[in-house]
C-alpha cells in the first residue's frame, strides 16, 4: 500500500496473509510520521516490493494487490518525467505507468504471464481547473468521475480489445471473478463485462451512480448525486444539471431547461436507485480502536470521510427531496481560496494563509474547516490565545466535535488556564470515550490544579487503552517523579516502552533516568546507553542536542568517559546553534564533569 488512507490500521488488512502498510525497513516513528503527515511510499519502492514478492511466490497461485498514489497532490515527479511533461500530474501519472510496466516485464520473465489475469484501475482523476475544480471530491464532473480501466489476461481477455460501452467500478470485482471461473460474491451490485469483453454485446445498459458528500461535509453546501446513463448524465443540485455526454462529453452545456421531460424520467431512476441502496452496512472499526484526530484530518483532507458516516435508504432518499445547504457551484471560489490558503502553509507562507483564511471566515463564520485549519495555524506558530479563540468560536458552531474539543484544551492548557482547558478535554471524553490521548491530557490539567487522585485514574484510563500511549506514560512518569517515586517513574517508562519501543520521547526519558538518578539502585549504564543510541538511531540526521545530551549521560554512567565528553561537545554545538540558553549552560556544566572523569547526578 502506498499511503496511510489503506494503511492496515484501518481494519483493511482482513483477508490478507502479507498485508504490507509501511515500509520493511520504517520505524515505528517513520510509520507514524507517515501516517500523520501527507507522506505517500514512491511507484517505485511499490514495484519493487512487488517484484520482490513475486519472486517469493512465482510457484504458487497468488492474488496481488498494488496501491499506486503518485498521481496526488503535491505532485513532484522524478526530474526525468517533469522535464518531459508540461504538468506535474501528468509526469506523476508517467512514471507511475512506468513502474506498473516493470512489474508486468516481471510477470513476462518469470513466465507467468500467460497464467495471470492483470487489472488496473484509478479510483479518480484531477479537475486541474474544468469547471473551476482544481482537485477532485467536490463536484461528479467526468473530468474526476471518469477512470482507466484495463485487464489484461493472455487466453481470457482479447488483445487490443476496447470497450466503447459504459462501465463502473463496482463491476470490477465480479468481472475478475468470472473470468477465473469463481463463484460470484452473494449481494454484489455489480456485475460481470465478460459480455462486452468476448464481444456477444456492445453494450449492456448499465447506469453509473455517483455522490459527493464533500461539499455539504467540508463547506455547508449541499451534496451531489448524479446517474448517468443512456448517453445523458443528471446531477442532483439545487439547480438541476443535465447533459448529453455523447454530444457534449465536457459538460459544458446544461440541458436541464431545455429537456423537462428527460430531466424528470432521470431523476426519477435516480430516486430509484437510492432507494435500492441498503441501510448502512455494518462497519469493522479500525484494528487501532478509535482513531487520531490528527489522523481523522488527513483522511478527512483526502476526502475518505466526513463529519458523519453516509445516509442509506430512506434517509438517502429524504435528502435528495430537500437539500442541506446552497448549490456547490455557489462555492467553488471560495472552495479553491481554501486550497490556496492550504498550498501557502505547505510552502511556508503563514502570512498569505492567514489573511485568506480571516477572509472566508469572515465570509463563512460557520464553516468548521476553515476555522480549525486557521486555528491549528496559529497553534503552530505559538500564538496560542488566538488558536484558543477560533477554536471555542468553531465549537460553538459545532459543539459536538470530538477532536476540536481536544484541541481547544491542549492549545488552552498552553495558556495555563487549567480549568477552563478540563471543561474542553472533559467534553473530549465524553465524545471519544476509547482515545487514550483525550484521557491522558484531562489527566494531565487535572494534575496542574493539583487534584492527583483524578489525574491517577485518568492516566490509568488512558494507559488501559492503549498501554504504549506517549502521553499518558509521560504524563505519569513526571507525576511521580515530583512526588519522589523514581522507581515508579523509571517502571511505567519501561512498561510503556514494550510496547512502543521506539518512541523517542520515552526511551531518551528512560535512558536519562538510568543514567542520571541519584539512587544508585536505579542506575543502569549499560541499558541507558542501550536506549540512547537507540533514540540517536531514530532521529538520524535530524538529531537533537537533548537526545545527545542524554547519550553522553549513559556514556559517563557507563564509565566511557571520553566519548561522554565527545558526546556532550556535540550536544553543545547544536545547543549553542538553536540559542537555547538554559540548555547550552546546562550541557557546559556536564560537559566539565566528564572531563573531570565525573559522570553526572539528577538533582545534585
Amino acid at each position: 500500500m502506498a499511503a496511510f488512507v489503506l494503511d492496515g490500521i484501518w481494519g483493511l488488512n482482513q483477508g490478507f496473509d502479507t498485508y504490507q502498510s509501511a515500509k520493511p525497513d520504517e520505524t515505528y516513528r517513520e510509520r507514524m510520521d507517515r501516517l500523520t503527515g501527507h507522506q505517500s511510499v514512491p511507484a517505485n519502492d511499490v514495484a519493487d516490493r512487488a517484484i520482490a514478492w513475486l519472486n517469493e511466490h512465482e510457484d504458487k497461485r497468488f492474488f496481488l494487490w498494488l496501491h499506486f498514489f503518485d498521481p496526488h497532490q503535491p505532485w513532484r515527479p522524478p526530474d526525468r518525467f517533469n522535464e518531459q511533461y508540461q504538468h506535474p500530474y501528468l509526469g506523476e501519472v508517467a512514471f507511475m505507468d512506468e513502474q506498473i510496466g516493470r512489474v508486468l516485464d516481471e510477470l513476462r520473465r518469470l513466465e507467468l504471464d500467460g497464467r495471470t489475469l492483470v487489472a488496473v484501475v484509478g479510483d479518480h482523476g484531477e479537475g486541474l481547473g474544468q469547471h473551476e475544480e482544481l482537485t477532485h471530491r467536490y463536484y461528479v464532473y467526468d473530468s474526476t468521475m471518469r477512470v482507466p480501466f484495463i485487464l489484461w489476461g493472455p487466453g481470457v481477455v482479447l488483445p487490443g480489445r476496447v470497450v466503447h460501452a459504459q462501465v463502473r467500478v463496482v463491476d470490477v470485482a465480479p468481472t475478475v471473478l468470472d473470468l477465473l471461473g469463481l463463484e460470484p460474491l452473494p449481494g454484489i451490485q455489480g456485475c460481470t463485462l465478460r459480455p462486452l469483453l468476448d464481444g456477444r454485446t456492445a453494450d449492456l445498459g448499465l447506469a453509473a451512480y455517483g455522490e459527493s458528500v464533500e461539499p455539504f461535509e467540508s463547506y455547508g453546501y449541499s451534496r451531489l448525486w448524479t446517474l448517468r446513463a443512456d448517453g445523458w448524465k443528471y446531477i442532483h443540485a439545487p439547480r438541476a444539471e443535465l447533459y448529453d455526454i455523447r454530444r457534449d462529453p465536457q459538460e459544458e452545456t446544461n440541458l436541464a431547461e431545455r429537456e423537462p421531460d428527460r430531466l424528470v424520467a432521470t431523476r426519477e431512476r435516480l430516486v430509484s436507485v437510492v432507494s435500492d441502496v441498503p441501510a448502512e452496512a455494518p462497519r469493522r472499526t479500525a484494528s487501532s480502536g478509535v482513531l487520531d484526530p490528527d489522523m481523522v484530518d488527513r483522511l478527512a483532507a483526502l476526502g475518505y470521510i466526513g463529519g458523519s458516516a453516509p445516509p442509506g435508504g430512506e434517509d438517502e432518499l429524504s435528502l435528495l427531496a430537500a437539500f442541506e445547504g446552497p448549490d456547490p457551484k455557489d462555492g467553488i471560489g471560495v472552495v479553491n481560496r481554501f486550497l490556496k490558503a492550504q498550498a501557502y502553509i505547505d510552502a511556508g507562507q503563514p502570512a498569505e494563509a492567514e489573511t485568506l483564511l480571516k477572509e472566508l471566515t469572515d465570509k463563512q463564520p460557520t464553516t468548521p474547516a476553515f476555522r480549525s485549519v486557521l486555528a491549528r495555524m496559529l497553534w503552530d506558530s505559538g500564538r496560542y490565545a488566538e488558536a484558543a479563540q477560533e477554536y471555542e468560536a468553531l465549537l460553538e458552531f459545532q459543539p459536538d466535535d470530538g477532536p476540536e474539543h481536544l484541541r481547544a484544551g491542549r492549545v488552552i492548557g498552553e495558556l495555563g488556564d487549567w480549568s477552563r482547558a478540563e471543561l474542553h478535554l472533559r467534553r473530549a471524553v465524553e465524545l471519544m470515550p476509547g482515545f487514550a490521548d483525550a484521557h491522558a491530557y484531562l489527566a494531565h490539567v487535572v494534575a496542574r490544579q493539583d487534584r492527583l487522585d483524578e489525574a491517577r485514574v485518568a492516566f490509568a484510563r488512558a494507559r488501559q487503552i492503549e498501554p504504549g500511549n506517549e502521553v499518558a506514560a509521560l504524563g505519569w512518569s513526571s507525576l511521580l517523579a515530583a512526588q519522589g517515586d523514581r522507581a515508579g517513574s523509571l517502571r511505567v517508562l519501561r512498561e510503556a516502552l514494550k510496547h512502543n519501543p521506539d518512541s523517542v520521547l520515552m526511551a531518551n526519558n528512560a535512558a536519562w533516568q538510568l543514567a542520571t538518578a541519584p539512587d544508585a539502585a536505579l542506575r543502569d549504564g549499560a541499558e541507558a546507553v542501550r536506549l540512547a543510541e537507540h533514540v540517536r538511531s531514530l532521529q538520524g540526521e535530524s538529531v537533537s542536542a537533548e537526545v545527545l545530551d542524554t547519550l553522553a549521560a549513559a556514556y559517563a554512567e557507563a564509565g566511557r568517559m571520553e566519548d561522554a565528553a565527545a558526546m556532550a561537545r556535540r550536544a553543545l554545538e547544536l545547543a549553542e546553534r538553536a540559542e537555547s540558553a538554559v540548555l547550552t549552560a546546562d550541557i557546559r556544566a556536564r560537559l566539565a564533569l566528564y572531563e573531570a572523569g565525573k559522570p553526572y547526578r539528577d538533582g545534585e
